[in-house]
């Protein structure tokens, strides 16, 4: 699948319009201020705040096997980059236990727009 059929179907899954969801997406990429990373069936938008800190937005059609060697395969390539926080807003408990499957320290934010945080 393409990044934008993902986001698309992962909009649907969870009852967001698509086209407001690609929107957002394409306006962080083309102010660069969003890189996106693609493993699978899953995209990660992450959305620089700063020099050293990202705000993450996880897509996915992945099975939890599939998503979990997403997972691990994206934060190798953060752990390449300068980033060495990443914060986010999850509504599913599931996300946070599988990031710290991955072996990330998950704790609530220091930023209130976003509820939990990670150091790299």
């Amino acid at each position: 699948m393409t990044a934008s059929e993902i986001i698309t179907a992962d909009a649907q899954q969870h009852g967001v319009d698509p086209q407001h969801v690609l929107s957002f997406v394409g306006e962080q990429i083309q102010s660069k201020k969003g890189n996106l990373l693609q493993d699978g069936n899953s995209v990660l938008l992450l959305i620089h705040l700063g020099e050293s800190a990202a705000e993450c937005h996880l897509y996915t059609t992945d099975n939890p096997m599939a998503l979990r060697k997403s997972l691990d395969n994206f934060l190798h390539i953060i752990q390449q980059s300068p980033i060495k926080r990443l914060y986010g807003k999850a509504d599913n408990p599931g996300i946070l236990q599988m990031l710290q499957l991955i072996g990330l320290h998950v704790e609530h934010s220091d930023l209130p727009q976003f509820n939990w945080m990670a150091n790299i």
